[in-house]
């Protein structure tokens, strides 16, 4: 099987590279142009179903590899892209493996160097289960491609190295069916090809097609009186050689060469102006001549070149003119003759379009290619076609339709960057600030919301929420001056979330508070789909924690529940993936930790399915190590959270860290490593205070946990001093949980200092505040203190 086929989301036709037998496959599915789609349903079930005895299930998911339009027969697909992509690859693995069972089975893939992503996904996946099958696999590929299946204990490598002076003379021999070459030409053969078997094949078959050698007697001798032959200098001559000494053959190779390492009959007979019978007598040639071989018989045939260098010498034979020519014919009979291009491959009409300098039709294939690969999550893949298509754009004339189509490439690419590498990502700025500038003055008004949400995201998650804030504002004014719903309801969303990280818990509760207000499933359900968000979903994560914050515990739970609930009715992974993720904040303030691991495992389980590692790998582990700390124990959880960290800040993140830090720093501290844990505490401090961050929501606990530290050193001074600067901030954001944790601790130091009375005072008023969540950690500590000053 072959390594440079097409991709698996993009393929109109079976993809050889994903062959169980492509034997099997041939006799099976051997679609013609005018067939019905339920016909080749048909032999699709008879083949999987009936051959390979695989559930009709996985019709469904090779039927999208083929472009074949099945919902009618078997419904609606109800899988998130990345899980359609998934399915699709074990099916086709699970395909090899029925086969395999059937009859023990040899598979070989060719150029592992030339696969692209989801083919090696594909090969992983394989790799992993072979051991296990009557099932030989031979990968070939160059010393530079580094594969990822060493560590297999069913796996070798062989190093291929040249062949010797005795190998390379008995492949003469083969070639030329044990007839003797002249003693001096095969030396020479032998010195020029250096022991690289293809050159050596090519050479000796250069001199045998060149005519002036002849057979006497069981051996060849050279023809009149020429006894000397040049021996093409490099293995590209002498492939060129081969080509120049049959014309007819030559167009044919090089009109195959544009097309590329493979074309099929269909497809050449509409670029090359020859007769049928013509075109059969050269392509005939061409793989007598073994520089390619077919598959299936004309027209439903396939040719490959047998290697890529002589697909590369036939297209570096022609003009510059002749190749565009013939990439203009080949985007052409593609357009026209295999419409369905567009839709399926549309990377393959783009490339064509771009070789022949057709620029304005290769950007939107481009673009559309883009968008398909990141509809099915083939991120890679995405970003590739969208930046070639980028790269176009850069060299075009200013003009409004070059821009308009820059504008919609770039939104897409840092779509794209951020589902790949986080919102975090640097190719996310980098791409969204032109577009904004590009969106404002061409009036592209709609693609505003998820420009704006982007960068404002951005900036957040790299830890500067000040600036966040400022991207928040100018959301807003925007929606104001517009009148645009969807960016208002956005807007609003992106103030409740940023204020909430910048600890103005009043502010960021009327935000949400709008959110609500304005939202309707109807109006606003669409909005997830554009930027991942739902508006209420988003809300309503820092809803429940400006409620815990502002000191009703109870309702933060209930407001959790709630939006979770919400988030999975919606049905779409990355939404509820961060409504549970974050989510989980409530349960680690209330000191919940079974309740936060329950949340932790379900997010852990969507983001798998989804394919979604920023959130199952990343994420979700730095709640779990904060879980085991919270559960009190310190020798697991903090190597366990600082590798977490460690791999979050790694990823870009920056929001966040300073509660990380001091969650950290409070497990080392209550090991005993009180010094460790003041480093971080001050780590926490310097980021808050840096300007243009100033991450605010955590800093009454950050504040009361160095005071606590330093009362552990007798510092009693340092300590009411930290103490009291956690209350002040704590009264300011009207954090009443904070607030009475660190009264609690204050209390705590004034009762040992004799200070009962000021103890009592401090506690008594601030617990008589509140009316629920009694049972929580934080109220039943602070009433047992209580209780003891009296």
């Amino acid at each position: 099987m072959r390594a440079d086929q097409r991709s698996l989301p993009a393929a109109d036709t079976v993809n050889s590279a994903f062959y169980p037998t492509i034997d099997n496959f041939e006799r099976a599915l051997k679609f013609s142009h005018d067939e019905s789609c339920e016909s080749k349903l048909d032999k699709l079930e008879a083949l999987v179903v009936g051959s390979y005895r695989r559930p009709l299930t996985d019709v469904r998911f090779i039927a999208t590899i083929l472009s074949l339009p099945c919902e009618a027969r078997y419904g609606p697909s109800t899988m998130t892209p990345q899980r359609q992509k998934d399915e699709t690859i074990r099916a086709l693995v699970d395909l090899v493996d029925a086969a395999a069972r059937l009859q023990p089975t040899l598979m070989l893939f060719e150029d592992a160097h030339w696969a692209d992503p989801t083919s090696l996904e594909v090969l992983d996946l394989l790799i992993d289960r072979i051991s296990h099958l009557p099932l030989l696999m031979v990968l070939t590929h160059r010393p530079e491609f580094q594969p990822r299946w060493s560590h297999h204990g069913h796996v070798t490598a062989l190093n291929l190295s040249k062949l010797t002076h005795a190998q390379s003379s008995a492949l003469v021999s083969r070639l030329t069916y044990d007839k003797a070459l002249p003693a001096e030409l095969l030396e020479q053969i032998l010195a020029k090809t250096d022991g690289v078997p293809l050159y050596v094949e090519e050479a000796t078959k250069s001199i045998l097609e060149s005519g002036t050698l002849k057979e006497v007697g069981g051996r060849y001798a050279y023809v009149g009186s020429a006894h000397t032959f040049t021996i093409p200098a490099t293995l590209r001559d002498s492939l060129v050689a081969r080509l120049d000494r049959v014309p007819e053959v030559k167009e044919i190779a090089q009109i195959g060469a544009v097309i590329g390492r493979e074309f099929s009959y269909e497809l050449i007979a509409a670029v090359a102006s020859r007769a049928t019978p013509e075109l059969d007598r050269a392509l005939d040639q061409l793989t007598e001549s073994g520089l390619a071989f077919r598959r299936g018989a004309p027209p439903h045939s396939i040719y490959i070149f047998k290697h890529a260098l002589v697909q590369d010498a036939a297209y570096d034979s022609l003009l510059k003119s002749r190749r565009i020519f013939l990439h203009t014919a080949i985007a052409r009979a593609l357009a026209e003759k295999f419409p369905s291009t567009k839709d399926t491959e549309p990377e393959l009409l783009a490339h064509h379009l771009t070789a022949a300098g057709l620029i304005e039709r290769a950007v939107p294939m481009w673009q559309k290619a883009g968008s398909i690969a990141f509809n099915r999550l083939a991120l890679n893949e995405a970003i590739s076609h969208l930046n070639n298509g980028l790269g176009l754009i850069r060299n075009q004339q200013v003009s409004t339709r070059r821009d308009e189509a820059e504008l919609d490439l770039r939104v897409l690419l840092g779509t794209a960057w951020m589902a790949f590498k986080g919102w975090q990502a640097e190719e996310v700025a980098s791409n969204l600030r032109p577009a904004l500038a590009l969106a404002k003055a061409l009036g592209r008004d709609e693609l505003l919301m998820p420009i704006y949400q982007g960068l404002c995201m951005n900036v957040l998650v790299q830890g500067r929420v000040v600036e966040a804030l400022d991207w928040v504002k100018q959301i807003l004014a925007l929606a104001a001056s517009t009148n645009t719903p969807d960016l208002l309801i956005v807007g609003h969303m992106q103030a409740s979330v940023v204020y909430s990280w910048h600890g103005e818990w009043i502010t960021a509760r009327a935000h949400g508070e709008k959110v609500l207000a304005l939202y309707h499933p109807d109006r606003h359900g669409h909005i997830v789909n554009s930027i991942g968000s739902d508006p209420k979903t988003g809300a309503g994560i820092y809803a429940a924690q400006w409620n815990w914050m502002l000191g009703y515990p109870d309702q933060a739970v209930t407001v959790s529940d709630a939006n979770c609930t919400h988030a999975r009715a919606l049905k779409h992974p990355f939404n509820l993936g961060f409504a549970l993720i974050v989510g989980v904040f409530v349960f680690d303030y209330r000191g919940e930790p079974e309740a936060l691991i329950r949340r932790v495992e379900e997010a852990e389980q969507v983001g798998r399915d989804a394919s979604m590692p920023y959130l199952s790998e990343v994420l979700a582990q730095v709640n779990r190590g904060i879980a085991t700390l919270l559960a009190g124990r310190t020798d697991e959880g903090i190597p366990q959270l600082r590798r977490a960290m460690e791999i979050y800040q790694a990823n870009g993140g920056g929001v966040w860290m300073p509660y990380i830090r001091a969650v950290l720093a409070e497990g080392h501290a209550l090991s005993g490593d009180v010094e460790a844990g003041l480093s971080l505490i001050e780590e926490s401090l310097a980021q808050i205070a840096r300007p243009g961050w100033g991450e605010r929501c955590h800093l009454a606990e950050v504040l009361r946990l160095k005071g606590w530290m330093l009362s552990l050193q007798n510092d009693v001074a340092g300590a009411e001093q930290n103490y009291l600067a956690s209350l002040d901030v704590a009264r300011q954001q009207q954090a009443k949980s904070w607030e009475l944790r660190t009264a609690t601790s204050l209390a705590r130091l004034w009762q040992d200092q004799g200070k009962v009375r000021e103890a009592g005072d401090l506690l008594a008023s601030l617990y008589g505040w509140f009316t629920e969540g009694f049972d929580t950690k934080d109220l039943k500590q602070a009433k047992a203190l209580l209780d003891s000053l009296v």
